[in-house]
């Protein structure tokens, strides 16, 4: 199984869980079949958000972990099948360690729901990076 793991950055911070997803951030990889992770940008992976969801399952990762996530975007995540877990704190080894053990909570909408003050429902007071569609 691959996971993706939104990370501050590559070098410095690698082992770092980030706030969320982000077209601007980075990501670590990680496969728990090898017991090896890759960090790449998420730039280097998709130009935008919405293409990053096709880009993951091309890569055949279908589980996330986060620390924060909207209610829509949990709710596109899980509809494209992927399994989403709230991360406990920001180090990467002990939550990667967590899942394996079975050990996360699966983000669900009332956790969702704490972030959703973030959004005001328009696009222009959102925080995030994304594009809407015309």
């Amino acid at each position: 199984m691959k996971i993706a793991i939104p990370v501050i950055d590559r070098e410095l911070q690698s082992n770092r869980i980030a706030s969320s997803l982000s077209v601007v951030g980075c990501l670590c990889i990680y496969d728990t079949d090898k017991h090896e992770g890759s960090w790449i940008k998420t730039l280097d992976l998709a130009p935008n958000m919405g293409e990053l969801l096709p880009a993951l399952e091309r890569n055949n990762v279908f589980t996330i972990i986060t620390k924060q996530l909207q209610p829509m975007a949990l709710k596109v995540l899980v509809n494209k099948g992927f399994s989403v877990f709230k991360s406990i704190g920001d180090d990467l080894d002990i939550n990667i360690r967590f899942l394996a053990n079975n050990e996360l909570a699966p983000f669900n909408m009332d956790s969702a729901m704490e972030f959703a003050t973030i959004c005001g429902g328009e696009c222009s007071d959102c925080k995030t990076d994304c594009t809407p569609n015309p």
